[in-house]
């Protein structure tokens, strides 16, 4: 009954909705306790926040897909309350359906260039005193002013200078009416939940809340990296994708680890991606435990046999008559 009243799917998608109080809760306790948290448990509460995080990216994940309600307003309110306590989900969204729309291989990507370390350092010590300001709105400010005064072409060299031709197609979604609304509703929420926690303690903000979001936020960057690196074929829906089936990793993302599975069939409900492995080619790419794992520090041998394998594809050419 209430999944027919309430809920399109099943029931169990109250278990992703449920990751919005958790984690506002969470941050709201952080900031009234902070004053009288010592040193090492401010530590603790580091990898904490970061599986908060995941919890936030695996069930926006789910909903983005197979939205949870019947009701339009619940399903707009679910996006809004995953901004409040993530990042603004409209935008974030719409970059993950350009993914799925396009191909690109990850095994010619370094992870380092994807989370910013190879940038010189003092672009990144640039980048971390901007995130300040960047936390009360300001990068999405300026967005919305430009994408009222420049055409999105312009826009998409200013704000994705590597990926112009993803940026003109994000910006061309975002400037439809609809979208619109939604990314600032969802802007509006996230800047709300900042000012509150600022409003309650102004250090725990500038010194914790701010400091370790950039951390998570950086290293969630590489996540389609860790998703996608050592793919079989990337062109191939079937071996484009690495899964992880391990219980905890997708206990707490939310079925996020059946990556292959998922990207065979984007629409299926997270839970019946575990059936679909039996779908699947044996010679796909799996890791075991997490995701986090999959990266070239851990797999030595694939990484020097994907630069082999670059450099034979980079000479074939030149060996043309």
């Amino acid at each position: 009954m209430v999944v027919g009243m309430v809920f399109k799917h099943s029931v169990w998608d109250a278990t992703n909705a449920a990751v919005i109080p958790l984690q506002a809760a969470s941050f709201v306790w952080l900031a009234l306790a902070y004053p009288g948290l010592s040193l090492g448990t401010l530590l603790a509460m580091v990898p904490v926040v970061y599986v908060l995080a995941l919890l936030n990216s695996g069930a926006n994940h789910n909903h983005y897909h197979t939205p949870f309600f019947h009701a339009r307003w619940l399903n707009a309110a679910a996006r809004m309350g995953f901004s409040l306590v993530g990042a603004p989900k409209t935008p974030h969204n719409l970059y993950h359906g350009y993914h799925h729309a396009t191909k690109k291989s990850w095994n010619e990507v370094s992870f380092l260039q994807v989370i910013g370390l190879r940038r010189p350092l003092h672009k990144q010590v640039l980048a971390i005193l901007m995130f300040y300001p960047e936390s009360f709105g300001f990068k999405y400010l300026v967005l919305f002013v430009l994408l009222k005064r420049w055409s999105v072409e312009r826009l998409a060299k200013f704000a994705t200078p590597d990926d112009t031709v993803m940026g003109v197609r994000l910006f061309k979604r975002i400037k439809e009416p609809a979208a619109l609304r939604a990314a600032k509703l969802d802007v509006a929420v996230w800047v709300g939940f900042r000012v509150l926690l600022c409003v309650i303690d102004w250090q725990f903000f500038v010194f914790f809340f701010v400091p370790v979001t950039y951390v998570v936020e950086t290293l969630r960057m590489g996540e389609d990296y860790m998703h996608h690196w050592g793919a079989v074929d990337p062109d191939d829906p079937r071996r484009d994708a690495v899964s992880c089936y391990g219980r905890v990793y997708n206990w707490i993302s939310f079925n996020l680890g059946y990556h292959q599975e998922h990207h065979l069939r984007p629409g299926e409900h997270w839970l019946r991606l575990p059936a679909m492995s039996a779908e699947l080619p044996i010679d796909r790419r799996t890791v075991p435990f997490t995701h986090y794992l999959n990266l070239p520090v851990f797999y030595p041998a694939l990484a020097t046999d994907l630069v082999a394998r670059r450099g034979a594809d980079a000479e074939r050419p030149s060996a043309r008559p």
